[in-house]
């Protein structure tokens, strides 16, 4: 089962740790470190229930400890999201995505650009459905400011 889970969720996890953490190998280490904590420990998750909301959770709570324990970054550690060859556009997004208060960048992430619904990001980050909503109109708002300028 957790083989499984791993080869179907290995992606958007390390995607989604990337973005938290803007490194791409941190991101990769954190991952295989959420993969790992469920093979210690298979009886330990409810699994079969809802992967994706252990999942996420587990890998969000994983990136706060790694950025806790981080030395503060500089832009030029940031090697994540944007590959070279990518256009300029794309640059901007994730410049403009580092901007945003931390609740709003998950929220919008996990419903923008990892397609989960309002109450699975809700169970992640421990919040009302309101809130989620709130937060991810805000972000949507905000972008939207920063990127027509």
């Amino acid at each position: 089962m957790i083989a499984e889970t791993f080869q179907s969720w290995r992606a958007r996890i390390e995607r989604y740790c990337a973005q938290l953490l803007r490194n791409r190998h941190d991101a990769e280490e954190v991952a295989q470190d959420v993969f790992t904590r469920l093979l210690a420990r298979p009886g330990a998750y409810a699994l079969e229930r809802c992967p994706e909301v252990l999942l996420f959770r587990l890998a969000r709570n994983a990136c706060i400890d790694r950025l806790r324990k981080r030395r503060p970054t500089t832009g030029a550690d940031v090697d994540v999201a944007v590959e070279p060859e990518d256009a300029p556009e794309q640059h901007d997004l994730v410049a403009a995505l580092a901007t945003l208060p931390q609740g709003e960048r998950d929220t919008l992430l996990l419903t923008a650009v990892d397609g989960l619904g309002y109450r699975e990001v809700a169970e992640i980050l421990g919040c009302s459905l309101g809130t989620v909503a709130a937060r991810r109109s805000s972000a949507i708002h905000k972008l939207r400011e920063r990127l027509s300028r």
